[in-house]
């Protein structure tokens, strides 16, 4: 390796891999990929030799010892490629010869490819195809290092173009089988979306956020009114005077929830009715949550695999989401939620701090004695919050220790889960079994109107009240202060300068940069489609598509036809390698075999095997006036032929001309005796 450009070509594929892993990586190992790339630079590399193997062997182990400190482990995703890559970058200072760069354009390819472990979004996929198509062209320049750099990658495109049929078939037909395990990121990996806790200000927060939270296609695009789209996430029956939570009964655990596929247990028959006529059918795209929660309009079933239903009529998944999951839901119409509330139940769902909100508690106690019944008492609280000039706003003012009385009756400004929780609370304080709903509320159609998109800024917070005769009952007290945020969506209340107070340079404040919308709205339209058409091609859907495409479902079929189109495609390639390499002449010798076949009549044609400069003299000795022709033809074949450069295009016309208008031919004279 004489030539210095394999270093370039080398220090490209490492740099094209690392990309991605830049942000996710801690400060030291940047600073030491870039050390790497330094070194290796011709410039510097003759000024200061690489480390020998006990300086490689030091830097190993600090940089496990690094790994081990930023990530608290050795193990897991993104240790495990921290460690990939370093070993990639203690490898490139040891590059010596081919067989080495090799080597490291091969783990380059793994080390791209890892980065679908963090996503499989439309971006990160372009990028891996121009990764792999850098990292080709550095394999094809590193073996020819005189190469142009046009050329190699030229031959690389032409690789990848006779791979991509080979990938196409491939896709369609080879079986697709379910991940053996699932790998939870520990690092950089935060999600902007619900919590399993609610405090005044969180969902208002989230709500300042434009990213997609999920999508929804429902089928014959049968779309329900703006105010029946509850998304429901999370149920929240413990509050400690500032936070609310989930129950943490042994009732509420894995062990009861009804898993799809299995047999349901009494308590959902006799609650809802599977088989319903006129159920509301949808598939929800959803994004990376890393949680097991999902969303759904209640009373919700799901069939799909790993998706069960809790005892808090929720869906969840057995695994967190940490990639795009798509589930099949259908929306039921309950006979009656829990109907009888068991002991632990009634009392969880009325359990408040025994100290602060003296105020609220008061207030609870004398309506509910005013009003007479539970219902009329819900019903009173309604009209108190829709006429009492509350504000509902995402920059309420600070509250103090009694936070339901401060914001009750002191500042009356506040976001969802203010009146969520305050309401529930006063529900309860009146000896009414209630709990707070967080989730989504709305949503609005995609531009291109084939889905139902719900973002971070629908996060909504809502109440359940239990009723005599009619169980779990589902009231929005945020509702009667704002209507139009459950009637219009958040999208449309968010145009309300007040709503948003003081916040500077609040994230839905871009929708007024309307350009800015639209390509927003056009890459989640993109993600969306790669989403559902291409990541989404599960064994159901490729089992369908399949199905409409051979029509049956014919195993040995399928396979015996995957592999005719393999090997089809794999012949026509290599017949038009072939025939290509065939068809490809030099200028030069085009030439030369012009000119031979110009002189075959006169039995002066170039014979099999003959080399150009023994067929020219043999010219020279057949008719002596030739020799300066021949000699300038060869001069101009030598300088075309074996000129590594490209060749001027005039030059092969002054060869092409020399031989066309070749000199006549002479007839020998016989000599008498």
């Amino acid at each position: 390796m004489t030539n210095m450009n394999w270093r370039y070509w080398l220090l490209a594929a490492l740099l094209i891999s690392f990309i991605p892993h830049i942000e996710r990586l801690p400060w030291w190992f940047n600073a030491l990929l870039a050390l790497v790339i330094l070194w290796r630079i011709p410039a510097v590399e003759q000024r200061l030799p690489l480390p020998n193997t006990w300086v490689k062997a030091l830097m190993l182990a600090i940089g496990l010892v690094g790994i081990k400190k930023s990530y608290n482990t050795i193990f897991g995703p993104e240790a495990g490629t921290a460690f990939l890559l370093l070993c990639v970058l203690l490898k490139v200072l040891e590059v010596k010869a081919d067989r080495d760069n090799y080597i490291v354009l091969t783990v380059a390819l793994f080390v791209l490819a890892s980065n679908f472990l963090f996503g499989k979004g439309l971006a990160v996929s372009v990028y891996a195809i121009l990764g792999v198509f850098i990292i080709i062209a550095a394999y094809v320049g590193i073996t020819n290092t005189t190469m142009k750099t046009t050329l190699a990658f030229r031959k690389a495109g032409i690789l990848l173009a006779q791979a991509l049929p080979l990938m196409i078939v491939l896709y369609v037909f080879f079986p697709r089988l379910p991940p053996l395990w699932t790998m939870k990121l520990t690092q950089g990996s935060a999600k902007t979306g619900m919590s399993d806790s609610m405090s005044p200000g969180d969902i208002a927060s989230l709500s300042q956020s434009n990213e997609l939270a999920f999508r929804v296609e429902f089928e014959n695009n049968q779309i329900p009114p703006q105010s029946e789209l509850y998304w429901r996430g999370l149920t929240f029956s413990e509050f400690d005077g500032q936070t609310w939570r989930p129950s943490q009964s042994a009732q509420f655990n894995e062990a009861a929830v009804a898993w799809s596929g299995m047999q349901l247990p009494l308590w959902v028959n006799s609650q809802i009715q599977i088989n319903q006529q006129n159920t509301l059918r949808y598939k929800v795209i959803l994004e990376p949550t890393d949680q097991k929660w999902l969303y759904s309009l209640i009373v919700p079933y799901s069939s799909t695999s790993d998706v069960g239903l809790t005892k808090d009529f929720r869906l969840v998944h057995d695994r967190p989401i940490f990639e795009r999951f798509q589930y099949q839901a259908i929306r039921l119409s309950p006979v009656m939620l829990d109907p009888q509330l068991p002991k632990w139940l009634l009392a969880e769902n009325l359990a408040l701090p025994e100290e602060g909100n003296p105020i609220a508690h008061a207030m609870a106690t004398k309506w509910r004695q005013y009003y007479g019944s539970d219902e009329a008492y819900v019903n009173a609280l309604l009209r108190w919050f829709r006429t009492s000039n509350f504000f509902y706003t995402l920059e309420p003012p600070p509250l103090g220790a009694n936070r339901i009385d401060d914001f009750l009756f002191r500042t009356k400004k506040g976001f969802c889960e203010h009146y969520s929780s305050a309401f529930t609370f006063l529900v309860r304080a009146a000896g009414i079994p209630a709990r707070v709903v967080v989730g989504y509320q709305g949503g609005m159609l995609s531009p291109t109107g084939d889905s139902w998109q719900v973002r971070q800024l629908d996060a909504h917070a809502w109440a359940e009240v239990w009723l005599p005769q009619r169980g779990w009952v589902s009231l929005d007290p945020t509702g009667a202060v704002a209507p139009e945020r459950i009637e219009k969506g958040m999208n449309n209340v968010a145009n309300n300068q007040a709503v948003w107070g003081d916040t500077p340079l609040s994230v839905i404040k871009y929708n007024n940069y309307k350009w800015l919308s639209q390509l927003r709205n056009m890459a989640d339209y993109l993600n969306y489609r790669w989403q559902k058409d291409i990541i989404g091609y599960d064994s159901e859907q490729q089992e369908a598509f399949l199905y409409r495409l051979l029509g049956d479902n014919n195993l040995w079929k399928r396979l015996g036809i995957m592999f005719a189109v393999l090997l089809f495609i794999v012949a026509g390639l290599a017949f038009w390698t072939i025939y290509r390499a065939r068809k490809i002449i030099h200028p030069a010798d085009k030439a030369i075999i012009m000119l031979s076949r110009k002189l075959e009549k006169r039995g002066l044609a170039r014979q099999y095997g003959e080399g150009v400069l023994a067929y020219l003299q043999r010219l020279n000795e057949a008719q002596p006036h030739w020799q300066e022709v021949t000699t300038l033809l060869l001069a101009q074949y030598t300088a075309i032929r074996y000129q590594p450069q490209h060749v001027a295009s005039y030059k092969i016309r002054e060869m092409d001309y020399l031989v066309r208008n070749w000199p006549a031919y002479r007839p020998k004279k016989t000599q008498l005796l």
